[in-house]
């Protein structure tokens, strides 16, 4: 409005159609929530509005003014490498234009003295941004950690376990070729090292067991401990009796690491979406097929388990 109030209408302009992509851009996110593309096409305005202002000097002189603003922006928006980048991109920008304008090719508003000055504390605001973006990236990744990982184990806890069940059995309604196991684990005979031992060793014997189940898996399957002595794993492009066989080996793995304390493990498997795609009656369904198991077990004479 004020470029207009001074008929600097080319400027006026030039703003405007700035404003309007911003605009559709702000549209394009709010209905296909592609964060990627949407803060790219926001830097890469940014960087053309802010060289623009370079070249004209804005209203009054004052356009160099907002080169301050983008260092916050680029690292409130991107990851720190590439943060970095636009960062560099904005300032090989400016002294690029300001070297045409020393050829005679453009009209550059600023001198060298204003401009020299002007990205001097431009780098101070980068470093400050930096150091701020450093400092909550390390608290968001710590609190990611919290939220997501069990601290006993390691492995992934049961708020991430459920959620992520959820969000795949979404994925299978919608798309029926994917198919998805779910195995719940179960040890047998946890209580007895507890009352024996401790639960000092009890704690070690739940993080040696985990480190089996998990290497037993793929980088890309889900392992997670819901709770005490339970634990479920997610497996992806599964198939059923593949995963009883690899199931039934880390039974007898922990069956013979841990024979001085009498464990052994009891699993149930349920294949999504073909027996089920509420999240509710497939996990139920898991259970019960592991309380099946335990059942089984004891009839064949394996050591009696005590209840939990």
């Amino acid at each position: 409005m004020q470029h207009l109030k001074v008929g600097n209408y080319a400027s006026a302009l030039f703003e405007l159609f700035l404003s309007l992509i911003g605009l559709l851009n702000a549209v394009y996110y709010s209905r296909k929530r592609n964060y990627d593309l949407a803060s790219t096409t926001i830097l890469v305005l940014m960087v053309t509005m802010l060289s623009f202002l370079s070249i004209t000097g804005g209203l009054r002189g004052t356009g160099l003014y907002w080169i301050y603003t983008f260092p916050l922006l680029a690292f409130f928006m991107k990851p720190i490498r590439q943060a970095f980048v636009w960062n560099g991109v904005l300032i090989l920008s400016i002294l690029t234009l300001y070297w045409l304008g020393q050829q005679g090719v453009i009209n550059f508003f600023y001198n060298w003295l204003e401009l020299r000055q002007a990205l001097g504390a431009y780098m101070a605001v980068l470093l400050l941004s930096l150091f701020y973006s450093l400092i909550l990236n390390g608290l968001l990744r710590d609190l990611k950690t919290r939220a997501t990982v069990d601290m006993l184990t390691g492995l992934h806890n049961r708020a991430f376990v459920f959620d992520t069940l959820a969000k795949l059995i979404d994925v299978v309604k919608r798309k029926k070729d994917i198919t998805y196991c779910l195995a719940y684990l179960d040890l047998d005979n946890f209580k007895r090292v507890n009352d024996l031992y401790g639960h000092g060793e009890g704690d070690s014997v739940l993080r040696e067991v985990a480190q089996i189940i998990q290497e037993s898996f793929r980088s890309g399957d889900v392992v997670g401990r819901i709770g005490g002595d339970e634990f479920i794993v997610i497996v992806y492009d599964c198939r059923k009796e593949a995963l009883l066989k690899r199931l039934d080996s880390i039974r007898k793995r922990i069956e013979g690491t841990f024979s001085k304390y009498g464990l052994s493990i009891s699993y149930g498997v349920v294949t999504v979406p073909a027996e089920g795609t509420d999240i509710n009656m497939v996990l139920k369904l898991a259970d019960k097929r592991m309380y099946d198991m335990k059942r089984r077990k004891k009839e064949l004479n394996y050591p009696q388990e005590e209840k939990e």
